[in-house]
């Protein structure tokens, strides 16, 4: 008995996105620990403390510095995370349940985070914009205005984009055809 085109092409979608989730995850969970490395060897070197000490004497957020004053445990937890994202990947490959929802939930999350990071980034260039300015830095300012909405125009393009490939993606794996390689039949009224 062959197996109806929905349920073929079912298998095809969440084999091949499971499968280019995998290799996404190990290459982030790859990244993250270079990261690790990379924060471990800069607080070693103790830069850390002096840019917390001369950022202690400007007006910066609060924000930049506790990122610095955190560097590994942020670099630790995005390597926690890369993992996760490639143990849900390998779960939703083996048409597991928890896989499922955990890729669910790393897309709706990650659509998120990006728009997150349009707040970040115009909070950045906000605080630039009120650090003390030479007397002859007009053209900087310019720079820094064009560079601003240039970079604000990126990423809601690419928020939305990624938000747009998400959401088709969940909604591909909210088809029924596919739930029931996951072992959620439907029940007929």
């Amino acid at each position: 008995m062959a197996a109806s085109p929905s349920t073929t092409n079912g298998t095809a979608f969440v084999t091949v996105t499971a499968k280019v989730s995998i290799v996404m995850g190990i290459v982030a969970t790859l990244y993250a620990a270079v990261q690790v490395l990379v924060a471990l060897l800069v607080l070693h070197g103790g830069a850390t403390d002096s840019v917390l000490a001369f950022l202690a004497t400007q007006p910066s957020p609060a924000g930049v510095r506790w990122v610095l004053s955190h560097l590994v445990a942020i670099t630790v937890g995005l390597l926690l995370v890369s993992g996760a994202f490639r143990a849900v990947s390998v779960g939703l490959l083996r048409r597991r349940a928890w896989g499922w929802w955990g890729f669910v939930a790393f897309l709706v999350l990650g659509a998120a985070a990006n728009f997150g990071v349009i707040a970040v980034i115009d909070a950045l260039f906000a605080w630039i914009d009120h650090l003390p300015k030479a007397p002859d830095a007009a053209s900087l300012a310019a720079e820094l205005a064009a560079l601003r909405r240039l970079s604000l125009a990126l990423a809601w393009a690419t928020a939305v984009a990624f938000g747009a490939l998400h959401a088709l993606i969940v909604w591909q794996l909210c088809r029924p055809h596919v739930r029931a390689e996951f072992g959620w039949v439907q029940r007929s009224r």
